[in-house]
């Protein structure tokens, strides 16, 4: 019997790096707001599809990430980005209690608004180190991604506003790396 497994986060400079898809590093490395490379680059236009936006337990993984204690609940967003027709991105976040206190509140529901709008749109946010992966067969996050991520690159970063910190994932799906090749 096979054991899920948690992808292998490494620090975006590890040697696994030379095996990520040309013009994908671009991608894996973008330091600011992605939401706003992809609004440069999905044609027709970026579209948000809402797949999960709930109070929900992170795993394991999560969870130590953004050091919230075993069991706690945080809120729980799941989204599609790229254009009306196609996903370029699977985004995943992790919103501990503290992160939607005061000027965060409105994170909480953000519905068809990107998180990377809400986040850097006049205000200083900083990121934490950015960490990538390659999804692999038995990956809970891959199984979560629509039409599964297996073989998908990934990265994660801790996004600091305030005294808060959430934890983004996102998965950079094959039809991005189509239009990376056109």
């Amino acid at each position: 019997m096979y054991r899920n497994k948690e992808a292998s986060w490494r620090p975006r400079r590890h040697p696994s790096r030379r095996w990520v898809p040309r013009g994908l590093e671009a991608w894996l490395d973008e330091p600011g707001s992605l939401t706003a490379r992809l609004r440069r680059s999905v044609p027709g236009g970026l579209e948000v599809t809402v797949l999960v936006e709930r109070w929900g337990r992170p795993s394991i993984d999560e969870a130590r990430a953004v050091e919230l204690p075993d069991g706690r609940h945080a809120r729980i967003r799941e989204v599609l980005l790229g254009s009306r027709d196609q996903a370029w991105i699977y985004a995943r976040t992790i919103m501990p209690p503290e992160a939607l206190a005061g000027d965060g509140r409105r994170l909480a529901r953000l519905g068809r608004t990107p998180l990377g709008g809400a986040l850097f749109r006049g205000r200083t946010v900083a990121r934490g180190p950015l960490s990538i992966a390659r999804l692999g067969p038995r990956d809970p996050l891959a199984a979560r991604v629509p039409g599964g991520g297996a073989g998908c690159w990934a990265r994660r970063s801790r996004l600091w506003y305030g005294n808060a910190g959430l934890l983004v994932t996102e998965v950079f799906l094959p039809p991005l790396l189509q239009s990376l090749e056109d």
